[in-house]
């Protein structure tokens, strides 16, 4: 019983508390009974006038009950009934703060009942445990409190994800799992507001509960944002970046959603391109690299291949997307294909600019790339060499030492395969033998 009381934080309702556990200690359990009750229900109280001042919910419910407890006329029954009616507290636990307040009246009044120690206990345990040792959690008190403050410009101190995590994770602390639709819905709304601030606020509070991937918020952010809100483009980049956080939300998607969802994909590639920063969620190659990690390619190339193309048409130049397509065998080699065309190709402004990014491609590439797609990698920048590619020329010229790792793998494929390494050379209409190609570039 004393730990029990421990839980509770308010120092006057445990002080009644205690009261009740010396009852309890001196066999007097009706006592502890009835003083249990009182801590119960001025508990109560005592939760809704400091949710007052910020909560309309709380502050209705306060006004009803405040004037029958300051006329010292019974308020137990119409306060369990307004929190009821107001959402903040469930159907259960009125239901149990009726059945406790059912046994007080049997305990306090002459009734010819009979109170055990076991009664006393039940009481003192379901009314710490349910009730005073918790915040109130429920729906619209929570949500509004949320809503109350989410325009402040120091809502959010900062935008990177784990300090997003770190205050949605308070905010969210006291709402029951019941009220996440309500607040997505809530959120929305304010997303869709004209106040900017609070607008990138809901934004950002809606891609940390997307970042905890859990299936039933996924479910509930599909149901009050993905379906109601995929028709309207203005939502584009919201949605990719909340799809790069839970890629699961394209799995329940019904078939007009999926549509629509797909051609926001492709409005937010467009309006963004591959330019920015692949760290930033709305960068359609990190929307890909982060839903094949999660749904596999076949799935993405059977229901989001007109985004699929988009993105392997431009060719990525990232180590991160390189990495991320690693077990996506059609995939991967499409880009390799892609990057070997490049790389040998005649127009310097197609050969530079990729010749330029493969030093920082290097690791990258050699964990995805076989041992033979290595050395056709350098085979090909010898042929964009050929062309008189400036950027082509520096890598061949400084035999691949700005390229270490791949260079290795290409090694290990002439040494293991040496006819195979010659008919690669060939391919790319470059005249070495093998030997004086390994001489000039290796």
């Amino acid at each position: 019983m004393e730990e029990l009381i421990a839980t509770v934080p308010e120092k006057d309702i445990a002080s009644y508390l205690r009261e009740a556990m010396v009852c309890y200690g001196a066999a007097a359990y009706r006592g502890c009974i009835v003083l249990t009750h009182i801590a119960l229900f001025e508990g109560l109280r005592q939760k809704l006038l400091a949710l007052a001042p910020v909560n309309t919910v709380a502050k209705a419910v306060s006004a009803v009950i405040e004037p029958l407890a300051a006329s010292q006329k019974v308020f137990e029954l119409p306060l369990i009934h307004q929190m009821k009616g107001a959402g903040i507290i469930t159907q259960l636990e009125a239901d149990i703060l009726e059945q406790l307040n059912k046994q007080r009246n049997k305990a306090a009044h002459p009734s010819g009942h009979f109170v055990t120690a076991e009664e006393a206990r039940f009481v003192f345990s379901e009314a710490i445990q349910k009730f005073l040792s918790q915040p109130i959690r429920q729906t619209s008190v929570a949500v509004s409190g949320i809503i109350a403050k989410i325009a402040g410009p120091n809502f959010f101190p900062s935008a990177m994800m784990p300090d997003l995590n770190a205050v949605t994770l308070q905010e969210t602390q006291t709402l029951d799992p019941a009220g996440m639709p309500q607040l997505v819905v809530k959120l929305v709304e304010v997303l869709e507001g004209t106040d900017p601030v609070a607008s990138r606020n809901a934004g950002l509070f809606l891609l940390s509960l997307a970042s905890r991937r859990n299936p039933s918020t996924c479910a509930t952010l599909v149901k009050g944002f993905l379906d109601p809100k995929a028709a309207n483009n203005v939502h584009a980049q919201n949605i990719s970046m909340l799809i790069t956080a839970d890629p699961s939300l394209l799995l329940t998607l019904s078939p007009a959603t999926r549509m629509r969802v797909e051609a926001l994909l492709l409005k937010n590639a467009n309006d963004v391109g591959i330019g920015v920063p692949f760290t930033e969620l709305r960068n359609p190659a990190h929307v890909l690299a982060s839903a094949i990690s999660v749904l596999g390619e076949a799935f993405l190339i059977a229901n989001y291949r007109l985004f699929v193309d988009w993105v392997m048409g431009k060719v990525p130049y990232s180590p991160e997307f390189v990495r991320a397509l690693k077990t996506s065998p059609t995939l991967l080699k499409s880009l390799t294909e892609q990057f070997l065309e490049r790389a040998s190709h005649s127009q310097w402004d197609t050969s530079n600019p990729f010749a330029a990014a493969l030093p920082a491609l290097d690791s990258a590439l050699a964990e995805v790339l076989s041992d033979e797609d290595a050395f056709r990698m350098v085979a090909a920048v010898v042929r964009g060499a050929d062309w008189n590619g400036f950027g082509p020329m520096e890598l061949a010229n400084g035999k691949f030492a700005s390229m270490p790792a791949v260079k290795a793998k290409a090694l290990a494929f002439v040494t293991a395969n040496p006819t195979a390494a010659q008919t690669a050379i060939a391919s790319f209409g470059l005249s070495f033998v093998l030997p004086s190609f390994m001489a000039n570039y290796f």
